[in-house]
């Protein structure tokens, strides 16, 4: 009911309606909004995941196009096909010197463990002498340690008597002398030295000759491909992207240049030190090799492992991101309707559950990669541990003077290494591994341009020259579409005649042929069917250069290129003078306007 009070004011009085108070009819009616947003929230999600299952399908589409379209690699030597003889002569000097190279920390090993070898007997020596004159076995914990790992290979050894016990030692660890000792020393000394400077020398001579012969390689290539690229029909032109040319020009030769320069030597060097260091090793020792190399599959299945749980944990992290990043931009872009209902807090919440739930994906990953870490470390140390328990058996049964076998302390520290330092440089390798494969892929792209025939090459000599032009044009039965639309026919059987010093007008609405007919006389395209004659010549049979320097076309959005107004008149025809190009102005009505433009 509605009535006025005694000041004259509109009085409101709300009265219950139907038995409802107010707040059943206001919470009835908020309800009702709340459905109406809940479904309005539910279409949009709906039409999102349509959108993402669309645009899924369009990149998987593409994908299967590009695949189809992909060339395979070439092939290694086939990098190197628009090299000189003398530039490949380079390249195998320099892949030489990086093969050389690889064989300095394999070498350096070796010495390291011969010089091992005269530290640990010299030791051994001083030890006998000193222990065995002081005391004997039993009076010395060194000379009682290596007593007890005799007798743990050959128990019968604790039948001998002491006198014979002592003989029994001298006989399995005395060493050459002090001045083996020394000699070694200066061996290691020159010898490392000597490693070093071919090691500066090689890798200069291979980083420094792999690197020329790429940048000469690579610069050759740039010119030729421009070259081929402005070589190629307008067709060819009209089912590509243009952008492609100038990113494969830089990114694709790029990408040419790095594997076959100086990361083309460090894969041979990487992988021939892998290899050298790994026969070194079984030549040294092949039961100490194949003990220290069965751990690494437990390396591999580890490292897989992780790999394989970091990869699906990584990206559960990133779609759960990208779900509340799609809750927050939903919100912004309805933030209008999200004030109107008071839904801030709501909103809030919603957000920070999806940003809650990321963050446990992303601790998880956290979590794998720290055990997976760690698991990998405590194989590869327990591996040396392995190592060096078994070489130290090895050597202690070497020792024993009634002993066939040969092991000594030297053995232990090259294969050691040797192995550690192979699966190192294997696993080095493999980035500059990666670069010469996306190499072979860049040049198959770039190769396949420069060897492609071009269908109406500007460039050609071919084709006649006729000593006089009347202008006599004729279109008979042209049919044609454009390769970028092979199922739309523009040119149907047209038939045109054009009599010299006749103008001509051709009307008609967009895309019924009337720039077609201009191109097919430029010969910008060769007709599917009839022909384009020129004074009754096939323009197929003419000089493709000596044609368009007979024809003048002004086009509706001409192209300036940045240079001179002078050069760009000087483009349509070669070996003009400035007299001529003056005065082509004045014809075209476009002198004055020029020479009032600022200098």
């Amino acid at each position: 009911m509605t009535g006025k009070n005694g000041a004259g004011h509109t009085r409101v009085d709300i009265q219950p309606i139907n038995g409802h108070e107010e707040n059943g009819l206001g919470s009835g009616k908020k309800n009702g909004w709340l459905e109406e947003e809940e479904k309005e929230k539910i279409k949009r999600e709906e039409e999102e995941e349509k959108k993402k299952k669309e645009e899924e399908e369009k990149k998987k589409k593409k994908k299967e196009e590009e695949d189809k379209n992909k060339l395979p690699p070439v092939s290694f030597y086939k990098l190197f096909r628009y090299s000189t003889g003398l530039e490949r002569v380079i390249i195998v000097v320099g892949l030489l010197a990086a093969t050389l190279a690889s064989l300095g920390m394999p070498g350096l090993f070796i010495l390291f463990g011969e010089i091992t070898d005269a530290f640990v007997d010299h030791s051994l020596q001083e030890m006998l002498d000193t222990g065995l004159a002081n005391g004997g076995i039993e009076g010395n914990t060194q000379l009682k340690t290596l007593w007890d790992g005799l007798v743990k290979q050959n128990p019968s050894l604790t039948n001998l008597t002491l006198q014979e016990q002592e003989e029994y030692l001298r006989a399995a660890f005395s060493g050459e002398g002090s001045s083996d000792y020394f000699s070694e020393v200066i061996k290691f000394g020159v010898g490392a030295s000597g490693i070093g400077v071919a090691l500066v020398i090689l890798g200069y001579l291979f980083v420094a000759t792999l690197n020329y012969t790429a940048e000469a390689q690579v610069f050759r290539v740039r010119g030729l491909f421009l070259n081929r690229i402005l070589r190629q029909e307008i067709g060819w032109f009209d089912i590509r992207q243009t952008n492609d040319f100038a990113s494969r020009v830089t990114e694709d030769l790029n990408k040419l240049q790095a594997g076959i320069g100086d990361q083309m030597g460090l894969y041979f060097f990487y992988t021939f030190t892998s290899l050298a260091s790994l026969i070194i090793a079984f030549v040294y020792s092949w039961k100490l090799t194949l003990v220290v190399l069965a751990v690494f599959p437990l390396l591999g299945i580890a490292g897989g492992i992780m790999a394989k749980l970091q990869a699906n944990l990584s990206t559960e992290a990133m779609d759960k991101y990208a779900k509340a990043g799609s809750v927050a931009e939903e919100v912004l872009s309805g933030i209008r309707t999200v004030v109107a209902f008071g839904g801030e807090e709501k909103e809030v919440e919603r957000y920070e559950k999806n940003l809650l739930d990321a963050r446990m994906a992303g601790l998880q990953r956290g979590l794998v990669t720290g055990l997976g870490m760690g698991s990998v470390w405590l194989v590869m140390y327990a591996s040396y541990a392995l190592a060096f328990w078994y070489g130290t058996g090895l050597i202690l049964e070497a020792r024993r003077p009634e002993s066939e076998s040969s092991m000594d302390p030297s053995t232990l520290v090259v294969v050691f290494f040797c192995v550690l330092m192979g699966a190192m440089n294997m696993g080095q390798s493999a980035p500059f591994g990666a670069a010469m494969t996306t190499a072979k892929a860049a040049a198959s792209t770039v190769y396949d341009i420069l060897e492609r025939k071009s269908a109406i090459d500007p460039a050609s000599t071919d084709g006649e020259k006729p000593n006089e032009v009347k202008g006599t044009i004729e279109l008979r039965e042209v049919h044609f579409n454009y390769p970028s639309r092979p199922e739309v026919k523009v040119s149907e059987g047209v038939n045109l005649t054009v009599q010299p010093g006749q103008t001509v007008a051709l009307v008609g609405s967009s895309g019924c042929g009337k720039s077609t007919c201009i191109q097919l006389i430029q010969r910008f395209y060769d007709p599917l069917d009839g022909t384009v004659s020129l004074d009754g010549r096939d323009v197929r049979e003419l000089n493709l250069g000596w044609l368009r320097d007979q024809i003048g076309v002004v086009g509706q959005e001409p192209v300036l290129f940045a240079t001179t107004i002078a050069e760009n008149i000087r483009y349509g025809r070669q070996g003009v003078s400035e007299a001529d190009i003056q005065e082509a102005a004045k014809e075209a009505n476009a002198h004055t306007f020029i020479m009032g433009l600022p200098k």
